[in-house]
């Protein structure tokens, strides 16, 4: 059996050599003391343990609160994002409609000039190339 490292033989040589510096009449008082100081200290480490544990569970609450408000601001940004989505998609095909340009895979460039040739004019649905844009009434 050791406490706090001292084996039974260290123990009885410490209470002895207590016994003999102390004196038989003082011994129960200053056992009595060192009751008292080992009680304050547990009352101390006691009410450190209780603060800390008062502490991280502070903490684990405004975590929990803070992830809670993280999720709803993602979940908001979530659903205007996709509203962004449809909307920008509605324009694309209103515009496509005025243009009357047909949708379609991307033509591949010429070869041997700067890709600004015949090929990247929008072409209207009745075939006809369209050079301009007509300006619109109202913007």
């Amino acid at each position: 059996m050791e406490f706090f490292g001292v084996g039974l033989p260290e123990l009885v040589l410490i209470l002895v050599l207590t016994l003999i510096v102390v004196g038989p009449q003082r011994l129960p008082e200053v056992a009595a003391q060192l009751g008292k100081a080992m009680r304050d200290l547990r009352r101390y480490t006691s009410g450190i343990n209780k603060d800390l544990l008062d502490a991280v569970a502070d903490l684990e609450r405004e975590y929990k609160e803070l992830k809670g408000e993280l999720r709803s601001v993602s979940g908001e940004m979530l659903q205007r994002a996709e509203s962004l989505g449809r909307e920008l998609t509605d324009v694309s095909d209103e515009v496509r409609k005025q243009l009357k340009v047909e949708p379609g895979p991307a033509e591949p460039k010429q070869a041997g000039g700067n890709g600004a040739g015949a090929d990247s004019i929008p072409k209207t649905t009745d075939g006809i190339a369209n050079d301009s844009v007509p300006a619109q009434e109202g913007d």
